[in-house]
């Protein structure tokens, strides 16, 4: 087959967005399960007729060609999904391709419950999997360029099974079934990336350092506050039965309007589920814990409750331990400009940072442009609610706060027609930032490894190595290189003049 067998794509019910996965079996059934398809609700209907059915939120249609049972989403993507391609490739061989509007693709290919490799539609595209570059000289053939990613995919599956896809096969009967979705798999917890970590640092950051008995301790509190919510006396038991009610809640939720308009104790329910399910298939104690945390979080804020008495107990059952403060055992390291900086990337402070500092101006000049107010001293320590922390070096006022600042920008700008004015900071998850700003100049903006460094920082950074990984202790040794200071674990224990933003 060549691109041009795929004409016909554009104008088809599979245009715009679809999911074609290929199964080497006869057994059409067993597919259908695999995907989660309620054989109760199946029907047997032309492919023309079955468009409605499609449209829902969860359907697949399924049909016998050749070797292979082919299912067919449109506007689908269960097919691309690890979950559904472990279970089906049990059967048999299985490719999958998917494509949507917003030009997102997949291609998967699974051998006997395993993922052999995944990856998107790209002449360059990282690949995932337990063989990633197993269809290498089949992928190098495919012409990836824009425009040509719908029939790259097909082509590339139709090369691999040697079953042709084809217009005729959308003109014959399928057999339709909604889907109640498998759940997702119960992926580790990634420190750094998880919401409880910058909405509720303190009560995270006890998590990451307690021992297995209490997490679990922990986990089991937050099942029986959502379990309380939910108004339930009793929760099943039992592995597999367990798993299909939830999935079958999740699809009975869905089509009265999970996502936000399903009545408050449906909700509830469903997220009892949930929290159980995390506290008995989660992969280690912690993230039973997050998991079960994040659930009872969000049940209390569908009752309307302030869920912070309730992390308040869970921090208790953790023994209410201090949070982090000052340099927190880290000792700057020997060498290079990131060598010295490199203990930030395992602080407590690598997790979110915004960092200011202001050349000749007094303390009280740059705690009045975060338009805070002052409420004792000490040193910098995790807080849940916004603090800076302020000390004078050398020539220059610092002013550290924990979780980026969101109006960093705002504090460069009420300073630099005083002053010059560095600001750095970071997010694991989200944005990597220097501004470097004097008196009667614009700002300049830099982002590691992003872009042109703007000139008025290219003195500065001609000296540095290009930054790796992670970009915190290259921001900290830009610092070092405009102020010559050394942002060291050690002065985070000195007195600081702590204020709370306005």
């Amino acid at each position: 087959m060549t691109e041009d067998d795929f004409d016909w794509l554009s104008t088809s019910p599979l245009g715009e967005a679809a999911c074609v996965t290929m199964v080497k079996t006869t057994d059409v059934d067993a597919v259908v399960r695999g995907f989660g398809g309620m054989a109760g609700k199946a029907r047997t209907i032309s492919f023309a007729e079955a468009g409605d059915d499609l449209d829902e939120a969860y359907a697949v249609a399924v049909c016998r060609q050749g070797e292979y049972v082919v299912a067919i989403e449109a506007n689908g993507f269960q097919g691309s999904r690890p979950e559904v391609l472990r279970r089906v490739s049990r059967l048999g061989e299985t490719v999958s391709a998917f494509w949507n509007i917003e030009a997102l693709t997949r291609f998967s290919y699974a051998v006997d419950g395993r993922i052999k490799t995944a990856f998107e539609a790209s002449a360059d595209s990282s690949k995932e999997g337990e063989e990633p570059d197993c269809l290498a000289p089949l992928v190098a053939e495919i012409d990836w360029e824009a425009g040509h990613w719908r029939t790259g995919l097909l082509l590339l599956a139709s090369r691999l099974t040697g079953q042709p896809f084809t217009e005729d096969w959308l003109s014959g009967e399928v057999l339709v079934a909604p889907i109640a979705e498998h759940l997702e798999d119960m992926h580790p917890v990634t420190p750094g990336y998880e919401s409880l970590e910058y909405q509720h640092p303190v009560l995270a950051a006890a998590l990451l350092r307690a021992e297995d008995e209490a997490l679990l301790t922990v986990a089991h509190a937050a099942v029986d506050e959502v379990v309380a919510s939910a108004g339930l006396t009793g929760v099943p038991d039992g592995g597999i039965e367990f798993d299909e009610l939830t999935r079958m809640a999740r699809y009975e939720a869905g089509a009265s309007g999970y996502g936000g308009y399903a009545p408050g104790a449906d909700r509830l329910r469903l997220l009892a589920l949930d929290a159980v399910r995390a506290l008995r298939t989660a992969p280690n104690p912690l993230t039973a814990a997050f998991k079960t945390i994040d659930a009872a979080k969000l049940a209390k804020q569908l009752d309307r409750l302030d869920p912070a008495p309730m992390l308040a107990g869970f921090l208790a059952l953790l023994g209410s331990p201090p949070p982090p403060s000052g340099a927190d055992g880290a000792s700057a390291g020997a060498g290079g400009p990131l060598e010295r900086h490199a203990w930030i990337t395992d602080h407590w402070l690598g997790l979110a940072a915004s960092i200011t500092y202001a050349r000749s101006v007094p303390l009280d000049t740059v705690a009045a442009a975060f338009g805070g107010i002052a409420f004792g001293a000490g040193p910098v320590s995790l807080t849940d609610t916004p603090q800076v922390a302020l000390r004078r070096e050398g020539d220059w006022t610092i002013a550290i706060g924990f979780n980026r600042s969101p109006f960093a920008h705002e504090i460069v700008d009420a300073l630099r027609p005083l002053t010059t004015v560095v600001n750095v900071g970071w997010e694991t998850r989200g944005n990597k930032l220097a501004y470097f700003a004097q008196t009667g100049h614009d700002v300049a903006v830099v982002r590691p490894g992003h872009g042109d460094v703007p000139a008025p920082l290219v003195p500065y950074t001609t000296s540095l190595p290009a930054p790796a990984g992670d970009a915190a202790p290259w921001l900290l040794a830009l610092g070092e290189a405009i102020t010559g200071i050394s942002f060291t674990p050690e002065g985070l224990d000195t007195q600081h003049t702590l204020l709370r933003p306005g």
